[in-house]
């Protein structure tokens, strides 16, 4: 079985209390744990911002997103 290893960097902001996942320089995927939100953010605009007050993020769902960013990543970087 083969296993794909993803790299980004991760930036913990406590005061603002947010973690960012930096997957390209042009895609990051940022969660306010203030606002109970997870947002996608490409070429520095919020393309997609969801709500996480009613329904929990588990890891699963974390691993998803960061997976598909990361493939997401693969595709921006055949325009750098």
């Amino acid at each position: 079985m083969k296993m794909n290893n993803y790299n980004y960097e991760t930036v913990f902001d406590t005061a603002h209390r947010t973690m960012t996942f930096i997957i390209h320089p042009r895609l990051q995927i940022v969660v306010n744990f203030a606002n109970s939100e997870i947002s996608v953010v490409k070429d520095g605009n919020v393309a997609v911002k969801e709500s996480l007050e009613d329904e929990q993020l588990s890891l699963d769902d974390m691993e998803l997103i960061l997976k598909q960013a990361c493939e997401a990543a693969d595709k921006l970087k055949r325009f750098d």
